[in-house]
């Protein structure tokens, strides 16, 4: 039985679909219902401000794929007190106490959607918190810890800010060779069957995937 936290999102929800249509056993955890749930998904609503008192079920893999919903400037670094502090609960707070449930009850293997460029000492506080979050994450010794890193995810939005940086994506992209190439954007859909594909494969150890990995799914 796998776990998905997130499955509302743009990510998630593509990650939810790839693991519909290969009929893999999924608990789809969220604070409200999703139209249109695979036959082989099912759902478990909970208030996330609770976590610590929700029982899981067994299960064996887990996927961190919650998000704070954000405008393309705060993912640039530029957020407020307020906003930094409801981006930090969601994206570290309720992802650390998932992966811990997770691993209390069974879970060997888990894939986290983090950042490229995620760092915990990075100036950029959306950076930082994806970087603190993967140290977290290590720290908890999964038997195969895989850790996702993909660039500006293309067609996300019908909203300005996120057109803007797709048609900035598509200008530089071509410009971005060697070490630079994991800053490249990449579709959606290449990101989430490289997560299912890997997470349904898992070695031992600790894995880190960016855009090379993503574009030859």
């Amino acid at each position: 039985m796998h776990l998905l936290a997130g499955s509302t999102g743009f990510l998630g929800n593509e990650i939810l679909r790839i693991l519909g249509v290969k009929d893999i056993s999924t608990i789809a955890l969220g604070r409200r219902t999703i139209p249109n749930l695979p036959d082989s998904v099912e759902e478990l609503i909970i208030d996330f401000n609770n976590i610590k008192t929700i029982t899981f079920p067994s299960i064996d893999h887990v996927y961190l794929s919650l998000g704070y919903p954000l405008y393309y400037q705060n993912v640039m670094g530029f957020m407020g007190p307020t906003l930094k502090k409801k981006f930090f609960e969601v994206d570290f707070t309720y992802q650390i106490e998932i992966a811990k449930k997770a691993k209390n009850v069974g879970a060997r293997s888990i894939s986290l959607i983090s950042a490229v460029g995620a760092d915990p000492n990075s100036w950029n506080y959306y950076l930082k918190t994806k970087g603190m979050l993967e140290e977290e994450i290590i720290k908890l010794e999964f038997e195969s810890t895989n850790i996702f890193r993909p660039g500006h995810l293309m067609g996300n939005k019908n909203r300005f800010d996120i057109v803007f940086a797709d048609v900035v994506s598509r200008t530089i992209d071509p410009f971005l060779h060697g070490s630079l190439e994991r800053f490249r954007s990449i579709p959606v859909k290449k990101v989430s069957e490289t997560v299912v594909n890997r997470s349904m494969n898992c070695k031992a150890g600790i894995h880190f995937f960016d855009h090379k990995d993503f574009k030859n799914s």
